[in-house]
């Protein structure tokens, strides 16, 4: 049986909730439920990100532009 959770939130916060779960086309109860379970997950580090395994392609030659120009404009040795 499901129970019913009040919470105060500041106008920001209920903003940012809002905006989220019209965008990822939900109600705010839902976003807040995947939310509150994700953040009490008991599962390891690699358990939650076990679906993402194979998904990063990386390039194993050389460096890519990105960490070159990083690497070129930092300032420190």
């Amino acid at each position: 049986m499901a129970s019913t959770l009040t919470i105060r939130t500041d106008d920001a916060l209920r903003a940012a909730l809002d905006e989220r779960a019209q965008a990822e086309d939900k109600t705010v109860s839902e976003l807040v439920r995947e939310i509150l379970d994700a953040a009490l997950s008991r599962r390891s580090f690699g358990e939650r990100v076990d679906h993402l395994r194979g998904r990063l392609q990386l390039r194993r030659s050389g460096l890519s532009a990105w960490p070159r120009q990083v690497r070129e404009r930092n300032w420190r040795p």
